[in-house]
């Protein structure tokens, strides 16, 4: 039997980090932003906790001897067991006051769950599960940053935010600029002459030096050609805590309480180390500026969320790399793959617990040009992450997805209606009925799927890479085995309907058969192939040849000095 006390859980959120990060184009501010936002479960908490509970507040503290417990924090959240209803109130008036006071604009939320009796097991899932149901509910019922800041008496409007100013800063190149006290404190966070605590803690997280990513900072703002939003997040997650119970090997909270807290440790390990080997595996591909540093920037890695910034020219690249590297972490880190283990083989009906069990991830990256607004770039890239996470309803088991898109217009940065572009009705000459074709065949699949699942086939990341080299092939004489315009001439076909496009295609291979050109079709000589049977009719050309030039080229498949070609890569229809 537990020890009879009468316990509650106290629940933080920062839940605006997107629009927090986001609302400005400046790299700098952004990475003050991630940085701000780490503050609630690096700092507020455990000041918190010292400023309620006294000094000697330690990460030890556990409730049955102690009145509070850190049961767990990252990314922007933050969860604390509290005996009294009194110093549970005290500490969320004094975590969100610290939110208020350093990061104007963040907003934090706490709320505080009924008491249970800490003896009584499943208890402890219950409040959990209260939790997160009223922190739905005080996102809903809180105002805004917008109305915190009054603009009576007039002022200037802050440049990047579009808030009330409140300070004039001064700027690298000299000049001033009136800023809201959102902006100041990114400045702030983000730090000075590349010294900065938020530049230090991000540089530590790429594995490299404050300076030098001072430098990524300096590039992905000023220097590079296109940019890279790329974010990522873990499958399934809301099904293994809501089931979390099943997780655990025993009955009681204290069991519960500590799967939890190793299980929420080692998957935001994984997530980080998923991340240096991303990087590692760009710096092995030659991705790296004048001082050898990988334009990488990490944003958020909390969890099982990952966002970065990127040069355009290896986000693709990268993004597959964290994915396949989450994966095989997951299912070697002890801490996530035993508590899965036992959630699958309760499923089963099976007795004891499989090994080896870890998740999935997916993820969308949207590469725009570097002044395009940043806030439609984010939006664009999570829109794709949502579209990837298809792949958790096509295929069985843990497999990951990946959605993209190279922003070539920029008019149109809504994904529904870039998507709707490429959707006709009819299929190609020689189908059954009257069906639709999709000229694009996202999300791919990242990693080695459950076999037999027809989805799948032309999806796998395989499959796109080996239909760039194609169009990137070179003959001895160093020309294009296929011709830039014939390609484009089948994709000019492709918006006009899926006959007119097999027709130009059959133009095509009765010319250049033979040189690579059934690595880009589909079925039977078509340029589409029908993604399950009485499915829908999808091609892949249209998204290699967008690709082109931002995925890493074969050695083997291209000419040497061939090198990243975008020559194919032109303007969406």
């Amino acid at each position: 039997m537990g020890v009879s006390i009468r316990v509650r859980v106290v629940s933080f959120e920062a839940w605006n980090i997107t629009r927090f990060m986001f609302v400005t184009g400046k790299r700098r501010e952004i990475a003050g932003a991630s940085e701000l936002i780490t503050y609630l479960d690096r700092r507020w908490v455990q000041e918190s906790l010292r400023e309620v509970f006294g000094q000697g507040y330690g990460a030890g503290w556990r409730i049955e001897k102690c009145p509070a417990e850190l049961l767990e924090s990252g990314a922007g959240t933050a969860k604390v067991l509290v005996r009294g209803e009194g110093e549970a109130r005290r500490l969320v008036a004094a975590v969100t006051g610290r939110a208020l006071r350093q990061a104007p604009g963040l907003d934090v939320c706490g709320v505080v769950s009924g008491d249970f009796e800490w003896g009584r097991p499943g208890r402890l899932h219950r409040a959990l599960g209260e939790c997160a149901e009223g922190l739905a509910g005080v996102r809903t019922a809180l105002p805004g940053p917008e109305a915190r800041f009054l603009r009576l008496p007039m002022v200037d409007s802050c440049r990047a935010t579009g808030l009330p100013a409140a300070r004039v800063l001064r700027l690298p190149d000299g000049s001033v600029e009136a800023r809201s006290a959102e902006s100041a404190a990114k400045w702030r966070a983000y730090g000075r002459q590349g010294e900065g605590e938020g530049l230090g803690r991000l540089a530590e997280l790429a594995g490299t030096r404050p300076r030098a990513l001072a430098e990524v900072v300096e590039h992905l703002n000023e220097r590079a050609e296109w940019v890279g939003t790329v974010y990522a997040d873990g499958n399934g997650l809301g099904r293994v805590f809501g089931s979390f119970e099943r997780c655990v090997e025993g009955e009681s909270n204290r069991a519960y309480a500590d799967a939890f807290r190793a299980f929420s440790a080692g998957l935001q390990e994984c997530t980080r180390e998923a991340f240096g080997c991303a990087v590692a595996e760009l710096e092995g591909l030659g991705a790296a500026l004048k001082g050898g540093v990988v334009p990488v920037l990490p944003l958020v890695l909390g969890g099982d969320d990952m966002v970065a910034l990127c040069a355009g020219e290896w986000a693709l690249a990268f993004a597959e790399a964290y994915l396949r590297a989450f994966e095989r972490l997951t299912a070697e880190q002890e801490a996530v793959a035993s508590p899965l283990g036992r959630l699958e083989a309760g499923k089963a009906g099976a007795a004891g617990s499989s090994t080896g069990i870890g998740l999935s991830a997916c993820a969308g990256v949207a590469v725009v040009k570097p002044h395009f607004p940043f806030v439609d770039a984010q939006r664009l890239a999570y829109a794709l992450l949502r579209e990837a996470k298809q792949v958790k309803e096509k295929v069985p088991g843990p497999c990951s997805g990946l959605s993209f898109h190279v922003l070539y217009d920029s008019t149109q940065a809504d994904l529904g209606r870039l998507r709707e572009q490429c959707t006709l009705a009819g299929t190609p000459a020689g189908a059954s009925g009257e069906g639709v074709t999709r000229l694009v065949a996202q999300p791919y699949v990242v990693g080695d799927p459950a076999p037999g699942v027809a989805w799948v086939r032309g999806r796998r990341w395989a499959d796109l890479l080996e239909r760039v080299a194609a169009l990137m092939a070179r003959g001895p004489d160093g020309e294009r085995l296929l011709p830039s315009s014939q390609v484009h001439a089948v994709r000019e076909a492709l918006f006009v309907g899926p006959r007119v496009a097999d027709a130009q295609f059959a133009l095509m291979r009765g010319q250049y058969g033979g040189r690579e050109l059934e690595r880009v079709g589909g079925d039977a000589g078509s340029v589409f192939w029908e993604e399950e049977p009485g499915g829908r009719w999808v091609c892949g050309l249209l998204d290699a040849m967008d690709v082109v030039g931002f995925v890493p080229p074969a050695p083997d498949e291209v000419a040497a000095g061939g090198g990243a070609d975008a020559a194919l890569a032109g303007e969406r229809a």
